[in-house]
């Protein structure tokens, strides 16, 4: 689990590792070029012999970029590299300045001149921007925007701040891959960013560990470790009931499907025991389909009407393929309002969005119910945003109003909980836009609380998995030909790969 910090937070510990170690700050400077060098090579070995340009600004990350074409000089390149000219150069810039021939300066005015392929390494501001850049920088990133070649940035796209949306037309370059230092940077993962930042890779650059825990987030970049250690271990006597009951409530006339895809994710989650209430169109379905799940009938043919459920589920999901029939509201209140604040609860689908007509109902949520709401299901919930700074906070606040667990789904999915703690996601792809993909994670989610995980563990870990079951699906069969129920025929293997 790695901390996402703000740039006074990364200056701080830039500069005590600096203390700690007894160098100074150009050493770090050479490190962490170095480093970067040797992940851009290893995802781009043509580097070395395909025409190859730096654009550096007069600060730090200018400095990296001076310090990495050295580095390829050495190795036999032949970088171009231009430097903004300035009276106010930081000192690590002018001491790199020193250590590399053939510079050429260049003002805003000027046009640079690149090659038709190739590379562009973006080396113009890195964390330290603080806000955005004004018209006068149009020309130079419209230029390198242009640029039919690879354009690789190094710590940040540069115009984009570290840990602040990105006004509407704002000069940014876009990267085809960012090489960020040491932490992921919280603009990384934001959506609208997307095109800035199509993909990024963090080089470990050696700064002080111990620095980093002294440093206070509530952000949090989710790796592997940070699943593994929410693992329950099995016991070697344990049997069914060891691992929980769970209960999936979902499910109308041609929507069958969904709670289908829910109950064989919940299952192969690992919980002991599975009940699913599906209409009665929907029970030879599930009970063809999947024969590890038990049916609760409910009276409904096309639709729910009953919810009239034992109290005895170690954990309950509804709302996946459920509809939104008057019968179906009434019920879903009812049951609701019968709910037991210990019960563990997962909410999807129509079940948000009956209660996003119905928000009195939030009251009767046990705390720590987990939502998972897609992006109109969320702006039904919380209203509309302009950018995803305000999403992030708006949501932050309906989870600490409610005290409930809720799930921005998408790239770098956002597990934003009561306490205000943010985890983003890092597994996870784009076949994953695909029909019954939430459904499947609303049945990961229930099979994991069911076996007594507690609602932040449970989120946390069932959004890695089923990312990370997906990867491995994408893997061998492409993002384009993935569906949902690829994602739960792969999860033995992405438990394999966290349990061994």
């Amino acid at each position: 689990m790695k901390k996402i910090l703000t740039p006074n937070q990364l200056h701080l510990v830039d500069q005590q590792t600096i203390n700690k170690e007894g160098i100074n700050s150009l050493d770090l400077t050479k490190r962490a070029s170095s480093a970067a060098l040797i992940a851009m090579l290893e995802d781009y070995s043509e580097l070395l012999k395909d025409p190859l340009v730096f654009v550096c600004g007069k600060g730090n990350n200018g400095a990296d970029g001076l310090q990495i074409a050295k580095l390829l000089q050495q190795l036999g390149a032949k970088p171009l590299v231009y430097l903004l000219q300035s009276a106010e150069y930081s000192p690590d810039n002018l001491a790199s300045q020193k250590e590399l021939a053939h510079i050429l300066p260049f003002s805003l005015n000027d046009e640079i001149i690149l090659p038709e392929h190739g590379f562009v390494i973006d080396c113009l501001f890195g964390f330290g921007l603080r806000k955005e850049l004004d018209s006068s920088w149009k020309s130079l990133i419209d230029r390198i925007n242009s640029f039919q070649g690879t354009v690789l940035s190094i710590d940040m796209p540069s115009g984009l701040a570290s840990d602040s949306s990105l006004p509407m037309d704002s000069p940014c370059v876009q990267a085809d891959k960012v090489y960020t230092f040491e932490l992921p940077k919280w603009s990384l993962l934001m959506p609208e960013n997307a095109k800035y930042v199509p993909a990024f890779r963090i080089v470990s650059i050696g700064l002080d560990l111990e620095a980093i825990q002294s440093m206070e987030t509530q952000n949090y970049y989710l790796e592997k470790e940070g699943a593994q250690e929410r693992i329950i271990p099995r016991s070697k006597f344990s049997h069914k009931g060891t691992y929980g009951h769970a209960l999936i409530v979902g499910g109308s006339l041609g929507k069958i499907g969904a709670p289908l895809l829910c109950s064989k994710a919940a299952m192969r989650s690992g919980c002991g025991l599975l009940d699913v209430m599906v209409p009665q169109c929907g029970q030879l379905i599930i009970q063809t389909a999947h024969p590890e799940a038990m049916i609760i009938p409910d009276s409904g043919e096309e639709v729910l009407r009953d919810f009239n459920l034992p109290k005895t589920y170690q954990a309950v999901a509804v709302g996946v393929g459920m509809g939104q029939d008057e019968e179906t509201i009434r019920g879903f209140g009812l049951f609701l309002q019968s709910l037991e604040q210990e019960q563990a609860l997962v909410l999807d689908a129509d079940a948000l969005n009956i209660l996003a007509k119905n928000p009195s109902w939030l009251s009767n949520l046990p705390k720590g119910t987990i939502l998972s709401p897609h992006p109109k299901e969320l702006s039904r919930l919380i209203g509309e945003w302009h950018n995803d700074e305000e999403k992030l906070a708006k949501v932050k606040e309906f989870a600490q109003e409610h005290q409930l667990i809720v799930l921005i789904k998408g790239a770098h999915t956002a597990i934003v909980c009561p306490d205000g703690s943010v985890y983003f996601n890092s597994t996870g792809n784009a076949g994953m836009a695909t029909a019954g993909s939430g459904d499947t994670l609303t049945g990961i989610l229930v099979g994991l609380l069911a076996q007594g995980m507690s609602s932040t563990d449970a989120a946390i870990l069932g959004v890695y998995i089923h990312g990370h079951a997906a990867d491995l699906a994408a893997y061998e069969l492409s993002e384009i030909a993935l569906v949902a129920s690829d994602i739960t025929r792969y999860l033995p293997k992405a438990w394999l790969d966290l349990t061994h």
